[in-house]
């Protein structure tokens, strides 16, 4: 119940998202950190019962925002683990404003505080749709879903206000994110 209501609180925030439930010991989270480079979070730490640390690295890219789903009662030690509380016992506004928090922090450490500046994971999929490759094989090739490389397109052309395949292809020559013989190569 509280999955679906966070799922809906960011829908409602007008934010794609993509949400994976993972059960798993806190000593593999740092293996699904790496596999999956989510950009948050959240653990229920009552349903984590020896939670020691968690697992953070100022070296590695990805470096996700850690969300505590807590309760009025928990223990200054559990909330000092995360970046972010999420009291569960709170009203609807309260949990609504807090969301929005998490959506401007993930803004920032995302790196895009500039309209116009494409993340890694869009350039690559800019370049991938300049050289004629469809959503499909996008997802397929990068190993992600067909609809996050759509949110991907709708977030590049928001930001580059470029709307064709023809106009991002030549957004890609003119800012040399790919070369011509690319292009004649992949015909």
């Amino acid at each position: 119940m509280i999955r679906e209501g966070i799922k809906t609180m960011l829908s409602n925030l007008g934010n794609p998202y993509r949400m994976e439930e993972i059960d798993t010991p806190v000593d593999d989270l740092e293996k699904h950190i790496n596999k999956l480079h989510p950009t948050l979070i959240m653990i229920n730490p009552v349903l984590i019962p020896k939670m020691v640390t968690l697992p953070r690295d100022s070296e590695s890219d990805c470096n996700p925002l850690f969300i505590g789903l807590i309760t009025e009662n928990a223990s200054i030690q559990t909330k000092s683990k995360f970046d972010i509380l999420l009291n569960l016992d709170g009203d609807r506004n309260e949990l609504f404003k807090t969301m929005e928090k998490v959506m401007q922090l993930l803004g920032k450490t995302q790196n895009e505080t500039d309209n116009n500046t494409l993340s890694e994971r869009e350039l690559s999929i800019l370049k991938l749709v300049a050289l004629g490759n469809t959503n499909n094989e996008i997802a397929e090739r990068l190993f992600i879903s067909t609809h996050t490389v759509m949110t991907h397109r709708k977030n590049i052309t928001r930001k580059l206000g470029i709307k064709t395949v023809s106009g991002l292809t030549v957004y890609a020559i003119l800012n040399q994110h790919i070369k011509m013989e690319e292009i004649q190569a992949s015909e």
